[in-house]
């Protein structure tokens, strides 16, 4: 399933936890919306979040707008 994305200024991307928060976002960053997510990579299982920010540049984050997922 996608995340669809109305809100202006915002996006949705996929992170990992470390130390409480999520890993490649910076300190300021406001996370409007946190849901746990696990997905495949190279067939490994990932466990994290996809998490709705505010934009800010950022590099090396897939964002989640643009994907179908599944669950499987």
């Amino acid at each position: 399933m996608a995340q669809k994305n109305a809100d202006e200024g915002t996006e949705w991307i996929f992170c990992t936890e470390l130390s409480g928060k999520c890993s490649g976002l910076n300190p300021d960053t406001k996370v409007i919306e946190k849901i746990p997510k696990v997905i495949k990579v190279h067939g490994e299982e990932v466990k994290g979040w996809i998490v709705k920010v505010q934009q800010e540049k950022s590099e090396g984050h897939l964002k989640l707008d643009i994907f179908r997922h599944s669950d499987e």
